[in-house]
């Protein structure tokens, strides 16, 4: 059993409607958006200095809140119509830390989703070339390959 320790509540619904948008439901692969997903990017969190976790923490919320100004709802109850144009809007914005910021949630996201093993057949992955060799933390290892539930 994984517990997420800061993707959870608004944080986890923000992040699971953001990875529906960056990796759609497409060609045989799964949507992004699941608690696998998040709890691998909730370990790498984990893993960040304290002032980037900050950052990090923050700026999921301005996703969260910006949500308003795109849909009149909050990130995660808007239409993936508007979801999409918040983001991509974040992606070109003149700001940019709109910019870097949406930078890393997408590359969280991709990592926390094609380092899941179950999805690694769809994109005719085969696994890397020291497949037994040892992680250095087991959590992870444990994660990517399914064999702990996420709870958020």
């Amino acid at each position: 059993m994984y517990n997420c320790q800061y993707i959870k509540g608004y944080r986890l619904k923000t992040i699971l409607a953001a990875a529906d948008c960056i990796i759609p439901e497409h060609a045989g692969l799964s949507r992004g958006g699941s608690l696998e997903t998040a709890g691998v990017v909730d370990w790498a969190i984990t893993q960040m200095p304290s002032g980037m976790r900050f950052q990090f923490l923050l700026f999921i919320t301005v996703v969260y809140l910006l949500g308003f100004f795109f849909g009149g709802r909050s990130f995660d109850k808007n239409l993936p119509i508007h979801r999409i144009r918040q983001l991509k809007w974040m992606e070109s914005s003149a700001i940019p830390s709109f910019r870097l910021g949406f930078m890393g949630l997408k590359s969280y996201i991709c990592m926390g989703y094609f380092t899941c093993e179950k999805n690694w057949n769809s994109i005719h992955y085969h696994g890397p070339i020291l497949y037994d060799h040892p992680s250095p933390d087991p959590v992870i290892r444990k994660l990517c390959q399914g064999k702990l539930e996420v709870r958020a």
